[in-house]
Order: C-alpha cells, then sequence, then structure tokens
C-alpha cells in the first residue's frame, strides 16, 4: 500500500496535493450541503468561494506584473481554497460579511508581495488575511471545517499524504503534543475527556496543522527550528491561552510562529540568470546560472526553483532541486536529467535561453557533510548524483582529503553524470567510485553489470562498517537502502538521506 502511496505522491507537487485536498474538501461539502447534511448553504459556500477566488486571482495578478514575478497560480488557489474553508459562508445581500472575505482574500495575496524582505514573504498569508478582517470589520474567520465530523475522514487522509509528501510528521506531532500538554494543564481533570474530543472532533487543530502549518515558505526547514516552531504554534492555538483579555487564535498562533521562522530562515530570494546550458549526460544538463547575490550554502542543500510556466500542468511551477555546484564556483548549476512527456515544467526549462530568469527560495537542507573526519559512502541513483556532485566539487575546491567511496548507479553508462568531476577528484582527493550500470558491463574494473546491493557494497567496500552512509535518489531507492544499509547492520544514525520526488 505504501509503494502505491509513495508512487502518487512521486507523481504530483506538493502544491497540487494542497489544491486537491482543500478542493476535496469544499466539494464535499458542497454535496453534504445539497443533501443536508451541512451546516451551510451550498448556495452561499459557492458563492463565497467565488468572491475569495476572484479577489485573490485579481490582487495577484496585477501584483504579479507590478513586482515582475512570475505569478503562481496554484498558490492562489490555494489561499482561496483555504480561507473559503475558515471563512463563514455568506449570501449576496451580506456586504458587511463579502467585505470581509475580501478584505482577507486582498490582504493574504498582497502580504507574499508587500509583506516580504528581499521577495522573501515573512507571515502565512491565510492566517494574516483573516486577522485583518477580523480587526477592520469584525468578520473573523470560523475554521468551520474542523467542526465537520463528515468531513473529518478527508481531513485526516488528505492531511497525512501531504506530511508524508513533506516529511514533516516530527513537527506536526510536536505541534501536536503541545497543544495537548498546554490544554491539560489549563484545563479541570473532570474535563478532560470533552476537551480531548473537542480538540479532535470540532477544532481546527488538526486542519490547521495539514494544511497550513506545513505551508513550507513560512515555516522553518531545518529540523530543529521547525521542532520549535510547531511547538510554539501548537502551544498558542490552545482557546483559553490569553493575555489579560487577549485570547489567542489559531491564525495568531501562526502569524507568532511565523516570526521566529523568519528569524531562523535564509532571507532572500535569489534571481537566477541564465548564462549557458552544458550537456553532463545522455538526457541529462546543468543550467548554469549567474545569481544577483551571493548564495551562502553547504554542499548538498537544496533551493526551491519558481520559473515562469505561462500553463502550468497538475505538478505547477515550482520545484525543489539540490544545487549541483560547489559553494566556492561562481555560478549557480541546476542539475536535471529530461524523460519522455516532460512535464510543462521541464518543457520550460527546454526552452529557456541563456538571459532568462528563474527565481529561489527557501535554501535549506541537511543532506550536508558531516564536521567529524568519519570515512564517507555516497550511494547514488541517476540525477540523484547531484549533492554529491556538490560535496566533492567542494572538497577539491578547500583541498578537504578524506576517505570517500561514491556508488553510482544508472541504467546506461551514457547516463552516467559528472565524470570528469569524478575522475579530478579521483587523482586530487584519492576518491573511489564505483559504477553500477543495469544494461551492460564495461571492461573498466570499477564498472559493474546490475544494481547497487549489499554484495556489491561488501565487495568495494570491506570497512563499510566503519563508514557515514548518504543515499540520495528518487523516494523507492532510498527507502529500499535504508533496509539494505539495516541489514549490513549500519545503525540509523549513520545514515543520512536524501530524495527527489518524481522526475518529469
Amino acid at each position: 500500500m505504501l509503494k502505491i502511496v509513495d508512487g502518487f505522491l512521486n507523481h504530483i507537487t506538493m502544491y497540487r496535493l494542497v489544491l486537491l485536498y482543500t478542493a476535496a474538501l469544499l466539494g464535499c461539502d458542497f454535496i453534504l450541503g445539497l443533501a443536508g447534511r451541512s451546516a451551510h448553504d451550498p448556495a452561499q459556500l459557492a458563492f463565497s468561494a467565488l468572491v475569495i477566488l476572484a479577489v485573490c486571482w485579481l490582487v495577484n495578478r496585477a501584483l504579479a506584473a507590478a513586482f515582475r514575478v512570475p505569478a503562481n497560480a496554484e498558490s492562489v488557489y490555494i489561499t482561496a481554497s483555504i480561507l473559503a474553508l475558515i471563512m463563514p459562508p455568506v449570501g449576496p445581500k451580506d456586504f458587511l460579511a463579502i467585505g470581509g472575505l475580501a478584505l482577507a482574500a486582498a490582504v493574504g495575496i498582497a502580504s507574499k508581495y508587500l509583506l516580504a524582505i528581499n521577495r522573501k514573504h515573512i507571515f502565512n498569508p491565510v492566517a494574516l488575511g483573516v486577522i485583518v478582517s477580523a480587526i477592520a470589520l469584525d468578520q473573523p474567520a470560523t475554521w468551520w471545517v474542523g467542526g465537520s465530523v463528515y468531513l473529518m475522514p478527508i481531513v485526516v487522509i488528505g492531511g497525512l499524504l501531504i506530511l508524508r509528501k513533506l516529511q514533516r510528521f516530527e513537527m506536526f506531532a510536536v505541534y501536536i503534543l503541545a497543544n495537548l500538554v498546554v490544554s491539560a494543564v489549563t484545563t479541570t481533570p473532570d474535563m478532560y475527556g470533552e476537551a480531548l474530543s473537542q480538540i479532535f472532533l470540532s477544532s481546527p487543530l488538526l486542519f490547521c496543522g495539514f494544511a497550513m502549518l506545513t505551508e513550507p515558505m513560512t515555516a522553518p526547514a531545518a529540523k530543529l527550528p521547525s521542532l520549535a516552531f510547531g511547538a510554539l504554534v501548537g502551544a498558542l492555538s490552545v482557546p483559553s491561552v490569553h493575555v489579560m483579555d487577549f485570547y489567542s487564535t489559531p491564525e495568531i498562533a501562526l502569524i507568532v510562529g511565523n516570526v521566529l521562522a523568519w528569524v531562523v530562515n535564509p532571507k532572500y530570494r535569489f534571481k537566477l540568470t541564465l548564462e549557458r546550458i552544458e550537456k553532463t549526460a545522455s538526457g541529462c544538463y546543468d543550467y548554469v546560472f549567474k545569481a544577483n547575490r551571493p548564495v551562502d550554502f553547504k554542499p548538498g542543500q537544496y533551493l526551491d526553483w519558481t520559473i515562469n510556466a505561462r500553463r502550468a500542468d497538475e505538478r505547477g511551477n515550482r520545484r525543489t532541486f539540490t544545487i549541483a555546484s560547489a559553494p566556492s564556483e561562481e555560478h549557480v548549476r541546476l542539475g536535471v536529467k529530461f524523460y519522455p512527456n516532460p512535464s510543462s515544467y521541464k518543457q520550460t526549462l527546454l526552452n529557456m535561453k541563456p538571459g532568462d530568469v528563474v527565481y529561489g527560495a527557501q535554501l535549506a537542507g541537511d543532506f550536508t557533510l558531516p564536521e567529524s573526519d568519519d570515512k564517507l559512502a555516497f550511494i547514488a541513483g541517476g540525477i540523484g548524483v547531484t549533492p554529491f556532485r556538490s560535496m566533492i566539487q567542494h572538497m577539491m575546491d578547500v583541498g578537504a582529503k578524506r576517505d570517500v567511496t561514491l556508488f553510482y548507479g544508472n541504467n546506461k553508462a551514457q547516463e552516467i553524470a559528472y565524470v570528469d568531476v569524478f575522475n579530478r577528484a579521483e587523482n586530487e582527493l584519492g576518491l573511489r567510485t564505483v559504477y553500477a550500470v543495469a544494461e551492460h558491463a564495461h571492461t573498466e574494473t570499477n564498472f559493474h553489470k546490475g544494481f547497487i546491493d549489499a554484495d556489491l557494497i561488501m565487495r568495494e567496500m570491506p570497512d563499510y562498517a566503519e563508514r557515514l552512509f548518504y543515499v540520495s535518489g528518487p523516494r523507492s531507492m532510498v527507502l529500499k537502502f535504508e533496509e539494505v544499509l539495516a541489514e549490513l547492520g549500519i545503525a540509523k544514525s549513520r545514515i543520512k538521506t536524501d530524495f527527489f520526488p518524481g522526475f518529469a
């Protein structure tokens, strides 16, 4: 079952997944309304959703044109659908309430452009929008999606898919735990049962955690800050938390948490201008960019790359890719492999010419070299070799000689990328490279027919038990090697993984 789930998640972007999630909740409540099973008039729900969507779309188009940046359409639809799920549905004659919806939508979208530093927005747009609507027009969010028992299965199942896609289970768990602890402290023992029922069946806790806490642009990317963020938002989301007569709400909790996230997250959004394209292997290319400001990163870290795909398909116009270059190199490299029937994102990349621009944000990742001098083993599958290209080039640039063996698997020998870098590293650093090629073997001693497996690791690296392992490639491959290395007796603490969701 997990393989089926991961197969689905590998072929859909996070943005499209969240959009499908929120759309399913809206659609289900509309149908429930028609059947008389919802507290809302389905006509009012539809009307409110259209008002919010229209305002979001218009404000986004206007500001994207004004700031001359690509408009992420899916981000607009997600903001609109979440607002429709937490703001009370209204009818066409309730002008004040319509104003509240419109103001929340306009402020939410505008905050992405206007409340940003170096083009990186600070606050969760939905949370900020509903706070302004509540203060200015006394039209607060009701978070009605959290109070529907009928919608709860979709809330939970869809939310778990989002967590698995983003690998944010720990942050979400800390968020729930903090909320439960603070609720227990502020509730009398005889009310614990009722409090638990309310938390999980008639509160915004779960939906807020799944759909808004995990929003990647305003949540910390590193592990420890993300746990602190989850704990802070969870604790402040308890309704009884207050300062004098001022009571906290989920949206206020998120805004406070966003301040923490902004402090610990990288502050910049990078404008990257394409200078040239280099072919690195069959179907593999490096896009070489000049950044508008220094990109201060560690080898193995990643960026969110946004391109101007005019008609983005279901995978959207934003992707996460590891930076293939080393920090000391003058240019920023994006290593990409193209497959048949590419997505609109990859089609746009194929049509790029020198002078075209992409935008990078959310610099993050802990798939980086250790500070210790442990022996290292790198295992790469396909284009998953890009973080190792960055690490190995960095080690050559700084003259850091250490014991490293790279296992690099591909279907064909022609698909092996960065051979020149690895050959130089063999001479300069003593890097040992073992190539595994599925289709046929070569005469070179470091080429092996077949896939990387436990036998190959033990045969080619007898001291494997002494090494730190780094595994990068498609998710299915990474999961497989976690099992293989566990069978070899490698402790989980000595394995670092990095996977990419999907290929096209």
